[in-house]
């Protein structure tokens, strides 16, 4: 890792905070392309040609998305459809479908920390603004959000690799962050946080062994603590109760029941249950594999460190022991 990785960590950290407190959209379109430019040197570690390419297939679409919003932003002053441009770039940038082609794309070829801030971190910015009334057109969030939901779900069950099933899952899990955006920012802060400290025993565990590996291979070769990690960190991925994830479905479920979205919120329950099928495959993978017993010693390695915390985290709503609604 280079030495000026934290310098551009820190960059992207607080050109996020900026767009979070601005009240101003140029200014918040200022912070969006810095924090786009700060993003692209995680890409590019290794500075190998490979890298260079991929950072290209992530600075185009990011560019044209940047493109529109500066052009909403001229045209409303004087045009209502700027709401319009403005979701449109917003979506893309977060990689919602129908304009997520880039995502899978740069996701299968980055490095793990490169593809944990990019399924984490880089919502923020566009999620946020999202819930921004200006600069949100709703019939168009909505049909994105169906459009995630259902493809996100659907395309996962052909994934070979844990990276790939990812992506598509990291899809389908937007749409409940959309959805989030609009309902309560309190929620999403929360869905967003939960869905980060999930994923990230997961990607310590793909940066341990091979990032792209077949589920059943990385199953295979993994120690069993990493193993039992996996299995608990997928199943709340799927939503399983009553695992850190449900908890947040369940208070976005509720605040959708308020506002009368049943039929966006078939989709979504639907698409959870495929998603499901594919987590519940690799889960019992881990959990059938008897072919390394686990050792109870009292030393603390890192897979066992891991384990524990990410356990307690996962949890941590059965020690709460109600569901509290905002």
């Amino acid at each position: 890792m280079k030495t000026n990785t934290p310098m551009f960590l820190l960059l992207m950290m607080v050109t996020t905070f900026f767009v979070v407190i601005t009240t101003s959209s140029m200014f918040a379109w200022m912070m969006m392309e810095l924090n786009m430019l700060a993003f692209i040197p995680l890409i590019c570690l290794k500075k190998s040609t490979m890298e260079a390419d991929i950072s290209l297939k992530y600075l185009i679409p990011q560019s044209f998305a940047s493109s529109l919003f500066m052009i909403s932003i001229i045209m409303s002053t004087f045009s209502s459809h700027s709401k319009i441009l403005a979701s449109v770039a917003l979506l893309m940038k977060a990689g919602s479908v129908p304009m997520h082609s880039w995502f899978p794309a740069v996701m299968y070829s980055i490095n793990t920390l490169a593809g944990f801030a990019l399924m984490t971190w880089q919502k923020i910015v566009p999620l946020f603004l999202l819930s921004v009334q200006q600069l949100s057109h709703t019939p168009l969030i909505l049909t994105s959000v169906i459009m995630s939901a259902t493809w996100g779900s659907i395309a996962g069950l052909n994934q070979t690799n844990i990276i790939s099933m990812l992506t598509f899952s990291s899809i389908a899990h937007l749409s409940w962050l959309i959805m989030a955006s609009l309902l309560s920012i309190k929620t999403l802060s929360m869905y967003l946080m939960s869905y980060a400290l999930t994923l990230l025993p997961i990607f310590i565990s793909l940066n341990i062994y091979n990032m792209k590996m077949h589920k059943t291979i990385m199953c295979e070769m993994m120690e069993k603590y990493l193993q039992i990690t996996l299995m608990l960190n997928f199943l709340s991925l799927a939503g399983m109760p009553p695992l850190a994830i449900f908890l947040n479905k369940i208070i976005i479920i509720y605040l959708m029941s308020k506002t009368a979205m049943t039929f966006i919120l078939v989709f979504m329950l639907i698409s959870s249950a495929i998603s499901l099928y594919f987590y519940i495959i690799i889960a019992f993978t881990a959990m059938f594999d008897y072919s390394k017993p686990l050792s109870f010693t009292n030393k603390m390695t890192l897979p066992k460190l891991i384990f524990i915390l990410s356990a307690l985290f996962q949890f941590f709503p059965l020690f709460l022991g109600i569901c509290p609604l905002p």
